[in-house]
């Protein structure tokens, strides 16, 4: 958020992730190294963590089907977010080494919102199963309701832009969980919630 000159960071995740980033850019500014910050939105794709509650919110979906276990959809589930194919991220790392940057933040996302219900239901639909996502209204505090990438700095001057389109990344993903195991660890990332009183 933007008040006059002021970029005010909403979220307590977002103030330690740029905290990170400028105490970075800063020492290598200092020292005269040269250091890109690559800001990752929703990362996504094969070998992610399907048991870890804290991986994202496709794994977690994941993890519900192969649990036989319904989902959990915060709000009214059309909050929405910006989810990258894993294979697009890879191939801005390597970009942003070879780059002759020395000094930047990039936003490395697809620059298209996805509602957190619509990832339910694509995911449900491979799976074979209903595809009927029921959201329960109620609201983690602190979490934004919309988060979308500007990519235009990093097609600018790492000359990077996503290939993977979304549905192609997780028809792929899902092809890669069919044979993988999932233990669902969601219930005790929930009670956390509810006994921080962020729930």
């Amino acid at each position: 958020l933007i008040v006059g000159m002021t970029i005010l960071v909403l979220a307590i995740y977002a103030v330690t992730k740029r905290n990170q980033e400028d105490l970075v850019l800063a020492t290598c500014r200092a020292y005269d190294i040269g250091a890109v910050a690559l800001r990752y939105f929703n990362v996504y794709g094969p070998r992610q963590s399907l048991n870890n509650p804290y991986t994202g919110v496709a794994a977690i979906f994941i993890n519900k089907v192969k649990n036989s276990q319904p989902f959990t959809v915060y709000e009214d589930g059309l909050q929405s977010r910006d989810f990258v194919s894993v294979h697009d991220v890879a191939k801005a790392n390597v970009l942003a080494m070879k780059s002759d940057i020395m000094s930047g933040s990039y936003n490395i996302g697809s620059g298209n919102m996805t509602t957190i219900k619509k990832v339910g239901e694509i995911i449900l639909g491979l799976y074979g199963k209903d595809t009927t996502v029921n959201p329960t209204f109620t609201f983690r505090k602190g979490d934004v309701r919309h988060c979308v990438a500007s990519r235009k700095l990093a097609m600018r001057d790492l000359k990077w832009a996503p290939q993977m389109s979304f549905s192609d990344g997780m028809k792929e993903l899902i092809e890669w969980s069919r044979e993988e195991q999932a233990k669902d660890y969601s219930n005790l990332a929930e009670k956390e919630l509810k006994d921080k009183k962020l729930l």
